[in-house]
């Protein structure tokens, strides 16, 4: 059949029928030409082959439509390229959408440090929202003492390099976070920082674990150390006791035969540090209710001497509280640890306050006795505050060893208690507060 018998319809595809009919040739009436339109043809053998339509149409004297000329061109490369486009297109969205959810922090940065974007994973860290960051230097999210390592990671950056850093940001709140940061920088010819985009994660629960297991570590070493101490010593302390039971036999003196009397007790005393300091001994002797006023008494007794010379006024005001059911050697071992922190932080004077009631929690209805060691020391700030429980943290130098709270601490616990510390350095009003909460109960 001659070309010429066909319409154009013949050689368009049935979807393609409909668009010419309710858009091409309507938009060609009214308008009078087309450009770039894409449709395709239907070839001889069937197949199909997009192409580019421009369209021009005819008028006679009258302005009446008489027909139309079309300029065919085929657009096969054409569509590859716009598929290719809308496939890249789709992949940064989708890598966009994964930065922009992100757990990570991945933010964006001109030259100079001032943030170009900023994702929701950035948002949690540090707390601040887009709007807020958005043209802010990078800088602030940094506490003043590590600004000066971030500016250095950023002048690395010109020459190309990849800076990863491990430091603390500051939050919104005013809070502190350990980082671990990544800086990438994106240069244009010729070597030139054009950009530089950042990888912030949040490293707190990271090093938390990384502490707790070198202080584990420190422990396991401690243990061994401890245990072959305590082997060391007692075989000297044996022979020591007994030589102090042969001299009691063989003095008839009353006023000696105290004094013989009073080394025993003290020794007893080495004895029993020996095997029960640092935790590693486990206790063998049950819980007995305890008079806590006798307790405060002896306690106090052990450093009267000392707390007189250092003109420290004691107040032991432990008699009005029901007795305590509880292991009674721990509960020596920690108001001799308190005292003694009370004195250190006492030397050039002070009050020092022992006081034992029976309360009720306000909060939860609890009844128990509430012991309160209180002095007029020297007090702690809020960074020593934060540490005074972890083991091996000291501020006495090389005369502390830094487990004296942390034992106090697993002591209380044990017998079912908690333990809360307030502290002031306050010239005017310093000093310490550890207040204990012990619950009642039977004996049993």
């Amino acid at each position: 059949m001659p070309l010429e018998a066909h319409s154009l319809q013949d050689f368009l595809t049935p979807g393609g029928v409909i668009f010419y009919e309710t858009q091409f040739a309507p938009t060609l009436l009214m308008r009078g030409f087309l450009s770039e339109i894409s449709i395709e043809l239907l070839r001889q053998d069937g197949s199909k082959v997009p192409v580019l339509v421009n369209a021009v149409l005819s008028r006679d004297r009258d302005e009446r439509p008489i027909g139309f000329s079309i300029a065919i061109f085929e657009a096969v490369q054409r569509k590859e390229y716009e598929k290719e486009l809308l496939r890249s297109r789709r992949e940064l969205e989708q890598i966009a959408e994964v930065v922009r959810r992100s757990a990570d922090g991945i933010i964006s940065l001109k030259p100079d440090g001032a943030i170009q974007s900023w994702n929701t994973g950035a948002e949690r860290i540090f707390g601040f929202s887009s709007h807020e960051m958005i043209g802010q230097s990078m800088l602030s999210l940094f506490a003043d003492n590590r600004q000066g390592e971030i500016r250095e990671a950023m002048s690395d950056l010109g020459d190309g390099t990849e800076v990863n850093r491990d430091t603390t940001g500051l939050q919104k709140s005013g809070a502190t976070v350990e980082l671990s940061i990544s800086l990438t920088p994106h240069l244009e010819a010729p070597g030139t920082l054009v950009a530089f985009s950042a990888i912030i994660r949040d490293i707190s629960a990271r090093k938390l674990a990384e502490r707790a297991l070198l202080q584990n570590e420190k422990l396991a070493s401690m243990g061994r150390l401890a245990s072959s101490i305590a082997h060391e010593i007692n075989n000297p302390l044996e022979a020591v006791t007994n030589l102090l039971y042969i001299l009691e036999t063989r003095i008839s003196d009353e006023e000696s035969k105290a004094l013989i009397t009073t080394a025993q007790e003290e020794l007893a005393r080495v004895s029993h540090v020996a095997t029960h300091t640092l935790k590693f001994h486990k206790q063998s002797s049950g819980r007995t209710m305890l008079d806590l006023g006798a307790l405060g008494e002896s306690v106090l007794g052990l450093y009267r001497a000392r707390l007189q010379n250092s003109g420290i006024a004691v107040i032991n005001d432990c008699t009005r509280a029901s007795p305590l059911f509880c292991f009674e050697g721990e509960l020596r071992q920690v108001l001799v640890n308190l005292v003694s922190n009370a004195f250190d932080a006492m030397r050039n004077g002070g009050r020092l306050v022992l006081r034992s009631r029976d309360v009720t929690l306000w909060s939860s209805a609890l009844r128990g006795i509430r012991i309160t060691v209180a002095d007029t020391g020297t007090g702690m700030d809020a960074m020593t505050l934060s540490q005074i429980f972890e083991p091996f943290f000291s501020t006495k130098g090389i005369g502390g060893t830094g487990l004296g709270l942390w034992i106090t601490k697993d002591l209380v616990e044990k017998n079912e208690g908690t333990i809360k510390v307030r502290s002031s350095v306050d010239p005017a009003n310093s000093g310490t507060v550890v207040s204990m909460f012990f619950p009642h109960r039977s004996e049993r």
